[in-house]
Order: C-alpha cells, then sequence, then structure tokens
C-alpha cells in the first residue's frame, strides 16, 4: 500500500510518500500552501510542484491526508477543498483537514487519544482532542483579528513598538536596526506603504519575528517585551483546553519553536501554571501518515519508529 501525508503550511509544504510499514518512499519539500494567503490556484502550483517530484504514480496511492492551512473544522469546509484539490492529487482516496489536526495527530502519536498542542508558526492557535475523538480549540483566528503568539504576530507587535520609537513615544531599541535592514523600512511612512499599498502577504511579515527572537535573547528590554506579551497569550489559552480534553499532556509544533530562546521561554512560563510541554512524537507530516494508514489498519509502534526515523525534524526543515 501507499500513503501520501501533506503539511501545506503558512510558510512551507512538506510532503512524503510511505508504503505500509512506515518507509519513506520520497519527502519533498515547497512553498507557502495557506489558501487564504496565495490563492487556491497558488496552492495549487505549490502542491503539483512537490508531486512533480515525487517518482511514484500519485493515481495509485492509496490514500492522501492534506494537513491543509486555513482549512475549516468543519466537514462542508474540507469536502470543499477535497473537491477543489481533487485534480491536483488523484489519489485513490483524499481526505482534507486543517493542518493544525496531522500536527495534533503527530504529537499525540499511536499510544495517546487525548492531549493538546500548542501551535506557534507562521499562524497560532491551542488545539486538542479528547477520548472521544471531539476537538477543542483556542485561538487560530488569523492574523486580522488574531494569532498573538504567532510569528506574524511577534513581528507585528514589534513593528508597531518601532514605530512608536520613531514617534518619540517608545524606549530605543535594536528592533529599529532589524527593521531598517531586514524590510528597508526607515520610517512610518515606510511601514504604511509597506502594508496598505505593497500589501505584502502575512509570511513575508511573519520572517521578521527570528530578529526579534534574538534582540530579546541578547537584552533588549522592547524585544523582551513584547515576547513577553506574546507567551503570556499563550499561557492563557492553554489551560481551558486541557481541561476541555481532560488530559495534561500538551506538545507543540509551528516554526517559532525551532528557536532555542522561544522554547525555552515557553517551557518556563507553562512550568509557572504547572503545564509541562512536551516534545512531540512525530513531525505534523508524520502525523498525516499515521492518520493515513489508521484508515485501514492498527499502526504499531515498529511502524512509528520508522517515521519517527525518517522524519526527524531536522531533516524536515
Amino acid at each position: 500500500m501507499r500513503f501520501l501525508g501533506v503539511d501545506a503550511g503558512g510558510t512551507k509544504t512538506r510532503v512524503a510518500l510511505c508504503d505500509e510499514s512506515g518507509k519513506i518512499l520520497s519527502k519533498v519539500l515547497g512553498g507557502p500552501g495557506n489558501h487564504l494567503d496565495i490563492g487556491i490556484d497558488k496552492l495549487k502550483n505549490t502542491l503539483q510542484d512537490c508531486l512533480n517530484q515525487i517518482d511514484e504514480n500519485i493515481a495509485e496511492v492509496d490514500l492522501c491526508i492534506l494537513g491543509l492551512s486555513g482549512a475549516g473544522f468543519s466537514q462542508k469546509s474540507c469536502d470543499r477543498l477535497r473537491d477543489l484539490m481533487r485534480p491536483i492529487i488523484p489519489s485513490k482516496e483524499l481526505i482534507v483537514v486543517n493542518d493544525c489536526v496531522i500536527a495534533l495527530k503527530g504529537a499525540l502519536g499511536t499510544s495517546r487519544k487525548s492531549g493538546a498542542i500548542v501551535v506557534a508558526g507562521t499562524g497560532s492557535m491551542v488545539i486538542g482532542v479528547d477520548v472521544n475523538g471531539n476537538f477543542h480549540r483556542t485561538g487560530g483566528w488569523g492574523h486580522i483579528i488574531g494569532d498573538p503568539w504567532s510569528a506574524y504576530g511577534l513581528a507585528l507587535d514589534s513593528i508597531k513598538e518601532v514605530m512608536k520609537y520613531w514617534e518619540g513615544r517608545g524606549k530605543p531599541t535594536s528592533l529599529v536596526y532589524h527593521l531598517e535592514k531586514a524590510f528597508d523600512l526607515h520610517s512610518i511612512d515606510d511601514v504604511l506603504r509597506y502594508f496598505y499599498v505593497e500589501k505584502h502577504p502575512k509570511g513575508h511579515v511573519a520572517s521578521f519575528a527570528p530578529f526579534v527572537l534574538r534582540s530579546a535573547e541578547e537584552g533588549d528590554e522592547v524585544a523582551q517585551m513584547v515576547v513577553k506579551r506574546c507567551i503570556a497569550e499563550l499561557v492563557d489559552s492553554v489551560k481551558p483546553i486541557l481541561k476541555r480534553v481532560g488530559s495534561d499532556f500538551l506538545s507543540y509544533t509551528g516554526g517559532l519553536f525551532n528557536n532555542s530562546y522561544f522554547l525555552r521561554t515557553v517551557k518556563i512560563s507553562l512550568q509557572d501554571v504547572n503545564v509541562n510541554l512536551t516534545e512531540p512524537s512525530l513531525p505534523p507530516l508524520g502525523g498525516a501518515l499515521l492518520m493515513a494508514m489508521e484508515q485501514f489498519f492498527t499502526v504499531t509502534e515498529e511502524i512509528e519508529e520508522n517515521l519517527k526515523r525518517q522524519l526527524s525534524e531536522e531533516s524536515a526543515h
């Protein structure tokens, strides 16, 4: 049997093909995959480019799980997206879910039936599942009205602090230097043009987050304040979900957690409210493959270990 897993995130799209033993036959990395940000046509192009690099007949794949950033959680929403993606992914069966669902499955692995994850990538969310398979979440409101602990939220908040400095009502910060060098923005007018005239995609805005974290780690007070606000929102969103799912298991996923300073700071902040952060069993791409295989048979620990060995976070970046 052949199973295809797709993790189409806000910044990158990861695709992997495996057999029923968990052996990875092909693995591909592509561009952004949030259709709400880049549009359906560009999403199709991203997926097609990825599939063109796989040396297998996709029509012979038994099941594809497409974890799609920006997909809703209702069956109607996912079915509509499945129908749109069908010409691009002609596998025997295709299931579309929100990309946070495959991330949650990957974090839980085969041994846990309930628990939650913190998502901190281009977007943000806390999502959990109870023993009955019901999903519960906080956040995930999107970049316009939410996503405070995402890379986008962290970057936007920092840019606002730089603008306050330019207005004479903010503290000096190394973020000014980084914004000038990274984005070539030197004034409030430059920032307004960047957002309102040039209308850069949120992935580009989010790319400023590593500079914020670097400044914070180096002791910049403004950057540290921004990170502190971001993580406070994250911590505040965790406990309601753990209560609803009836579990104390909390894991994580998303690009911000690749930063050791961010991961360390989140762990310390959660420990202050008696919550421990646990490393995910598998990355989201592994979660997609697990979901696909579980539609046909019980996945053993050996299969999960095979996936884990081949789909380490380091190799998936």
